[in-house]
């Protein structure tokens, strides 16, 4: 999949977030979502919890425990465009 600029920033800046909770849970990166699920969200841009649902590798303790913070950063992403 070719990312655009913009595209090519949100999916660092989601795996830099995804690192940081990772971090403060001493879990691996992977656990919080994986690589192809950050490029699937960079791909549909999920501005709410139900789109957000629709994301492989997007479940409801997922949703619910990272769901807000991520789709915070999309948000922003899209809108400093």
């Amino acid at each position: 999949m070719e990312l655009s600029a913009e595209d090519e920033k949100l999916l660092a800046d989601l795996y830099a977030l995804r690192k940081r909770l990772a971090s403060k849970q001493k879990i691996p990166a992977y656990l919080v979502f994986s690589d192809a699920t950050l490029r699937e969200m960079v791909q549909k841009k999920p501005f709410s919890t139900d789109e957000l649902l629709n994301i492989t590798g997007v479940g409801e303790k997922k949703a619910a425990r990272y769901g807000t913070i991520f789709l915070a950063a999309i948000e922003e992403a899209v809108r400093s465009r």
